[in-house]
């Protein structure tokens, strides 16, 4: 019975070294997140692209470019940006690159044009409705979820054999 109980615990360690190492973190000091995310809210009077220029760096920034474009008869206006980043420009441009340290929200605002008017007498447009501002990346990386699963698979294996060790030490 102990001869068998030791090779049930050499087998569940064994077990458990080996599969470890594949849910190992692959982060290391020089290792980084693909992208950020950057949600655009489109507004009325046009729509806005993203580009992104780097991943995230080892500091955890990352270089993006965002363009407001104007729907016939609007112009743009300037951005309302939410998130960690630094402008390398001013806010009215409607290309604008940015430095972030997060995820952020961009939604360029756009004002109407009037007939026979210069862009000083312009209106602005309406603002969206039901916008989700949504901040959350989604997760990468390995799940713990699975190795909660092969611990719990290795539990019940070892208990396995200690109920059939029981059984055949009683068949004696």
């Amino acid at each position: 019975m102990k001869k068998v109980f030791a090779i049930a615990i050499a087998a569940v360690l064994l077990i458990a070294v080996s599969v470890l190492p594949a849910f190992a973190s692959v982060d290391s000091p020089g290792a980084t997140k693909a992208n950020y995310v950057i949600h655009i809210i489109d507004n009325d009077g046009g729509h806005a692209v993203k580009e992104y220029k780097t991943d995230v760096d080892e500091g955890g920034k990352q270089t993006v470019v965002i363009t407001g474009i104007p729907d016939e008869g609007y112009e743009f206006s300037k951005w309302e940006i939410t998130g960690d980043y630094v402008p390398q420009g001013d806010l009215t441009d409607p290309t604008l690159e940015l430095i972030i340290s997060s995820d952020i929200s961009a939604k360029p605002v756009f004002v109407k044009t009037q007939p026979g008017t210069d862009s000083t007498t312009a209106t602005k447009s309406e603002e969206p409705k039901n916008i989700d501002y949504g901040n959350k990346s989604p997760k990468t990386g390995s799940s713990d979820g699975a190795v909660v699963a092969i611990l719990i698979v290795a539990v019940l294996a070892l208990g396995a054999v200690v109920i059939v060790a029981k059984r055949r030490s009683t068949d004696k």
